[in-house]
Order: structure tokens, then C-alpha cells, then sequence
């Protein structure tokens, strides 16, 4: 079983209630469970000979159980009691410690990882957010503890983080740094890392470097999959300083192995990218690399592109060279949008296959022609197959500009646009009708904020008709109308 289905159907231990979680490392433990375990392998036995399952159908069916479910399977008989300290029940593990576990003198939780966590292959932290500073000091000092018993007995194939910037923001500065030292430390020991993700944790830069390099230590060659998403907290007052760790980061090449990254624009990945590529003739010296994706986040003011580099044409050409079956996926999301905004992100040669633009914002800085004009500049219609379009103000006139990009694009198969009412979707619907395109597949329309009920009813008239009839002609049209509303 993979890991992504595994961690869906194993939970960890945080799901047994604490009563439960203690009756069961007691009951693996004592002889008064062994002998309830046989009276129940005797009862079994009469009952059809469950008992007598050989150990691989045992681990299986523990594999589709949650942690509860489990822990009722192994009260059945003593050879599923046994069954429960199978590697199936202990791949996936989860550190998510709950306010009643942390409450207490002792975590019952710590028991199950100081005796499994050898079988540990996929780990997952995350922190509650209902949690008080008095909890999250204790939390850290459990958090620091595990960490430290996989560095001395583990090797995962791959580990996630979530949610952590929560803890940062109500600790001491001694204990953020030991946390992110035994963050660290423990991923300076792992050989086999396949997949590390990071989100939402907000380390400060000098920390962050230190993380990526010491993951580059020893899992260079198996990392595979590479997740830094609000991984980095903006300070301005930083930025100098900041600079200087840049020096320590790992490069691309660093990570021979990686086919997936998913990051956000901001100081890390401009330097892993911009770094080695500042001259030809380093890029004859690098080896062709396998990443295949990069998945890349922008969110306008954090950090503002004032205080980026910006990578060029010529970073993502030779980056190209560097990786031949590159795609990128680009996220962006604006809440004031400028031309001088979408032109630093959006540059010639960029492969984008997935484009997603959100513009937030009352009054449009940016034309919808600008935009559209933009990417046909930088022939981003060449790669493009994904576009989804958002627009938190009315696009009166969608159709006249967006057409001729339409044309342009001859890879482009799925299609979303929102928008805020009043728009024109009918004009680009009227188009399809006569000029059919062969390359879409599928195109999603929602239109907000319509006023009453009359406007509703005429637009929706409308809009089916014309799905009915493109229907007919191979293109699959949904469109979603909502009716504004206010709440009293």
C-alpha cells in the first residue's frame, strides 16, 4: 500500500481517547491482558477459527483500520494482539498532541513512539491551534523529544509539517531555537527521505537555510519531493542580514533526485534558481536535472517585489536547459494589482502549463487586455493547458480581449472564469458557437453578485441556452450563477 493511502486510513494514536490510549499500552504489557487474550482466542476458536489467520491478512486488515479500530482488533485474541506491533499499524505515524494528552505529567503518546519508532516510515506534525502557550511550551518539549528519538533510531521515507508557525509565534527565543535545531538535527540524519513538506511553519531565514541544507546532507539523492510553502517569515528589517545566509542555501543541482517543488516566489527560491545560473558556463557544468515541476506561489506584499530580485527570461532559459521536461504551475493572487507586477512574474520563457490569476481588488488596476497581451508576449499560449481566472470586480468587455488569446493557445483543455456581474460571458459563448474549438475540454463559468431575482432569471435563461447548444457542438460549458445577498 502507498503511502498517500495510508496516511488517509492510519491515524495516530491522538484519535484514541486518553483512557483508551492508556489501557493499551498497559494491556501490551501485563499478564492480566494476556489472559483475557486467551480466553478470547478460546471463544474465537468455537466461533470459526479467526484466530487462526496467518499474519499477513492480519497486518492487512489492520492497514484499512483507523488507530481506534485497531486497537479493538488487538483485544480479539493474543495473535492479533500480537498482529498490533506489526510495521502495517506503525508505517504512518502522526504527532498531533491533543490538550487532554498535554494536560498530563506523562504524554501516553511518547510510550507508542519510544517502542515503535523503528517501523515510523511516513510522519506527519501538525499543532492544534486551540492550544494555550502555557500547552505549546509543553507541546515543544514532547515535539523536541520525538524528533530527537527519530534522530537516534529512525530513517522515514518522508515527513510533513504543518501549522507550526502557530508555536512559533507564542514561545521564548531559547525555545524556538531548540526546536529548530532538533528540526534540524533530525533531518541531518535521515538517508531515505523521498517526499519533506513544510507548510505554514513561518521559520525565520537564517533557520530556514539551515533546515534545507542539512535535508541536502543526506537525502540529496532520494528526495523526490520538496514542499516550502509560508516557509519563511518576511521581515524587513532583515533583509541585509538575510542576505548573507543566502550563501548557505542549496542550489537545484543540490538535489539530483527532485522531480516536484512547490514554493512560494520569494528570497529562497529566487537564489536556489538564480544562484548557479548567472553565467553560461556554469550551466554547461551541471548535469541535466529530472525536476519536472515546480509549483510556485506569488501573494502580492508578502514580500513585496521591491525587495525581490525577479528572475529573468534568461534564469528560466537556462533553468530550461538545465531541465528539459520542466512544467511550472504559477499561482498568483493580487489585491492591487499593477502592469509592473504581472510583468516581474510573468517572463519569456517560463513553461506555465497551469496558470491561476486572482485579482482582489474594487477597482481594477489592471485591464483584462494587459493581461491577456502580456502572455502572448512572453508565448506562455505555447505551454499553457490549465488557465483559471478570477476577478473580484465586473469585466464588462471579457470577450474582445480574451479571443484572441483563446486562439493562441493550442494546448489549453480546461477553462475557469469568475467573475462579478455585469460581464459579457455571452459574447465569448456566441463566439464558440460559430468558431468551435478543438483543443478545450472543459470550461467552468461562475458570475457573483447578481442583484435580484428579474436579473437572475434572465441571465440564467440565457446562459442555459447556450450551454444547450454548445452542448451539441462537443463542449462541455457549466455555468454557476449566484444572486447577491445581505446578511442581516
Amino acid at each position: 500500500m502507498d503511502a498517500g493511502n495510508t496516511s488517509e486510513i492510519v491515524s495516530d494514536a491522538n484519535a484514541i481517547d486518553d483512557t483508551g490510549m492508556q489501557y493499551t499500552t498497559e494491556k501490551l504489557d501485563s499478564e492480566t491482558a494476556q489472559s483475557i487474550a486467551s480466553n478470547e482466542t478460546d471463544e474465537c476458536e468455537k466461533q470459526g477459527q479467526w484466530s487462526e489467520l496467518p499474519a499477513l491478512p492480519i497486518e492487512k486488515i489492520y492497514s484499512f483500520l483507523s488507530r481506534r479500530d485497531q486497537v479493538n482488533m488487538s483485544l480479539v485474541c493474543l495473535k492479533w494482539s500480537e498482529g498490533y506491533s506489526s510495521p502495517s499499524v506503525w508505517k504512518t505515524f502522526r504527532f498531533a498532541l491533543k490538550k487532554s494528552q498535554l494536560s498530563k505529567d506523562t504524554c501516553p503518546v511518547m510510550k507508542f513512539v519510544q517502542k515503535y519508532n523503528s517501523m515510523f516510515r511516513h510522519v506527519k506534525v501538525s499543532l492544534d491551534f486551540s492550544l494555550k502557550k502555557r500547552l505549546i511550551k509543553t507541546w515543544c518539549r514532547h515535539f523536541i523529544a520525538f524528533l530527537q528519538i527519530l534522530t537516534d533510531n529512525s530513517q522515514l521515507i518522508s515527513v510533513e509539517f504543518q501549522d507550526l508557525s502557530h508555536c512559533f509565534l507564542k514561545i521564548d527565543n531559547t525555545t524556538f531555537d531548540d526546536t529548530c535545531r532538533a528540526i534540524a538535527n533530525f533531518l541531518g540524519s535521515q538517508h531515505h527521505l523521498k517526499r519533506v513538506e513544510f507548510r505554514y511553519c513561518w521559520f525565520e531565514f537564517p533557520e530556514a537555510v539551515e533546515i534545507l541544507r542539512k535535508l541536502t546532507e543526506k537525502s540529496r539523492k532520494s528526495l523526490t519531493h520538496l514542499v516550502i510553502r509560508k516557509f519563511v517569515r518576511y521581515n524587513p528589517m532583515k533583509q541585509e542580514q538575510d542576505s548573507i545566509f543566502t550563501q548557505n542555501l542549496p542550489t537545484l543541482a543540490d538535489l539530483p533526485s527532485l522531480t516536484n517543488l512547490e514554493i512560494d516566489y520569494a528570497l529562497i527560491f529566487e537564489n536556489m534558481v538564480a544562484r548557479q545560473y548567472t553565467a553560461p558556463q556554469t550551466v554547461k557544468n551541471c548535469q541535466t536535472l529530472v525536476l519536472s515541476k515546480i509549483i510556485l506561489d506569488y501573494q502580492q506584499e508578502v514580500p513585496p517585489i521591491e525587495d525581490l530580485r525577479g528572475l529573468t527570461s534568461t534564469d528560466w532559459r537556462f533553468l530550461k536547459m538545465l531541465c528539459p521536461n520542466l512544467q511550472v504551475e504559477l499561482f498568483i493572487t493580487a489585491y492591487s494589482p499593477s502592469r509592473r507586477e504581472l510583468e516581474f512574474l510573468i517572463v519569456p520563457n517560463i513553461p506555465i502549463t497551469r496558470l491561476e490569476y486572482k485579482e482582489s481588488a474594487f477597482d481594477m488596476e489592471v485591464e483584462t487586455d494587459v493581461l491577456f497581451d502580456l502572455l502572448l508576449v512572453c508565448k506562455t499560449n505555447d505551454h499553457l493547458v490549465s488557465l483559471r481566472l478570477l476577478w473580484d470586480a465586473p469585466v464588462q468587455d471579457l470577450a474582445s480581449p480574451f479571443i484572441p488569446f483563446l486562439l493562441a493557445c493550442n494546448k489549453l483543455k480546461y477553462l475557469e472564469l469568475f467573475t462579478i456581474y455585469p460581464t459579457n460571458v455571452t459574447d465569448l459563448m456566441e463566439y464558440w458557437l460559430y468558431n468551435p474549438p478543438e483543443y478545450l475540454e472543459k470550461v467552468n463559468i461562475e458570475i457573483w453578485e447578481i442583484p435580484d431575482e428579474e436579473n437572475y432569471t434572465i441571465l440564467m435563461n440565457l446562459t442555459s441556452e447556450y450551454v444547450s447548444r454548445l452542448e451539441l457542438i462537443g463542449l462541455n460549458v457549466k455555468v454557476f450563477l449566484n444572486i447577491y445577498s445581505i446578511v442581516t
